[in-house]
């Protein structure tokens, strides 16, 4: 049996999504729905007890990569400081889960004892490359939270970059490694949920997800998803606090994605390990793993079929469950932790951090540059 790491999840107070909460804060259930949105790797601390940290921006440059990740609206992060998200311009109709800003639970990361955890992930670069190296021991792996952005090469002096993919594919070494967003369990989110409610999931209706309309908030029904309403399954609308969104999810029967542009669908793996099976166009989500053949259809008449069907056979309706679980399970969160646990291994065996020198400062600031261009 393998042994269990000691696990921190580190994020800025500059960050503009997850948990608002202290490091204190040790119930899943209060962690996540503090999240001013996403539900990001709540696996970390519900399946893996890590610790969670907002830690107090840094003057290093590159702990300001936040800065290059979302341009648009960088000067305003610093005022997660002391403002929730919705108190941003232009943020005003989100509805984050908790009431403080980041900045009443940011802790000074330069005094945090880094090695007493196996493993510290970062979202972005949460923290400077001189701490970094100071741990020799412990496994340093950044997220940068828009996906595809310093993810070909590891910089900064971490050992591991975590790309957001979730393709099976296991890593050996520190390097590039398939990590999702959303790390979770097959039954993660529905342990939390009936815990909370105290009840199991109602199995009612079909939830739209968000991206299936460009109207923010949800308040309607699109005209190209109304043809569902045939199915006599109620339609879920998208709800902007992330208590009130993952119960809708967890009453639901089917999640479904149908129009609108394409996800990377991380909403996808919250749905799953909510116990709400997924039908859609696979070709319409970066992570298609989760979209099985038998819940993959291209067409509405083809949806229509499959939901009538599943409504007169709940034994494949069981079934197809079962196996989106099951991959979620094998993709989400077993293979990306085992990785973690062979980069972990790598690093040991070493016995000391890889060199950083001139050369890798120079590519590191090359990499930070070369962020500037999708946005030109």
């Amino acid at each position: 049996m393998e042994s269990k790491l000691k696990i921190a999840l580190v994020k800025q107070e500059v960050y503009q999504d997850l948990y608002v909460c202290p490091t204190t804060e040790k119930d899943p259930a209060a962690i996540l729905f503090s999240s001013m949105g996403r539900v990001g790797p709540m696996g970390l601390m519900a399946d893996l007890d890590a610790d969670f940290y907002i830690v107090r921006e840094e003057p290093e440059w590159e702990t300001q990569i936040y800065r290059k990740v979302i341009p648009r609206i960088a000067d305003d992060l610093r005022m997660l400081k002391t403002k929730t998200l919705d108190q941003l311009p232009g943020q005003g109709f989100k509805k984050p889960g908790s009431p403080w800003p980041n900045g009443k639970f940011a802790v000074d990361g330069r005094r945090v004892d880094w090695g007493r955890y196996d493993l510290v992930i970062s979202l972005n670069v949460s923290l400077p490359t001189a701490v970094v190296r100071q741990y020799p021991a412990t496994l340093f792996a950044y997220m940068i939270g828009e996906a595809n952005l310093a993810t070909g090469a590891v910089h900064f002096g971490y050992d591991a970059t975590l790309n957001q993919m979730a393709r099976g594919i296991v890593a050996t070494r520190c390097g590039k490694v398939d990590f999702p967003y959303t790390f979770v369990g097959a039954q993660t989110l529905e342990r939390i949920m009936a815990g909370r409610l105290q009840r199991p999931s109602r199995r009612k209706g079909i939830f739209m997800e968000i991206n299936s309309t460009r109207e923010r908030p949800v308040t309607q029904v699109p005209p190209h998803f109304k043809p569902l309403e045939q199915t006599g399954q109620p339609i879920l609308l998208h709800r902007q606090k992330i208590g009130d969104n993952l119960e809708s999810i967890y009453d639901a029967k089917y999640f479904i994605k149908w129009g609108g542009r394409n996800i990377r669908g991380n909403s996808v793996a919250e749905a799953v390990s909510l116990g709400t099976l997924c039908l859609m166009n696979r070709d319409e989500v970066i992570h298609r793993e989760l979209i099985i053949d038998e819940c993959h259809v291209t067409s509405m008449d083809q949806l229509l079929a499959l939901v009538n069907r599943l409504e007169q056979d709940p034994q494949l309706y069981d079934t197809l469950l079962a196996k989106q679980r099951a991959v979620l399970q094998d993709l989400f969160f077993d293979r990306p932790l085992q990785s973690l646990r062979n980069c972990l291994a790598d690093k040991r065996r070493r016995n000391a951090p890889p060199r950083y020198t001139a050369w890798n400062r120079m590519a590191d600031h090359l990499c930070f540059f070369r962020l500037k261009r999708p946005w030109k």
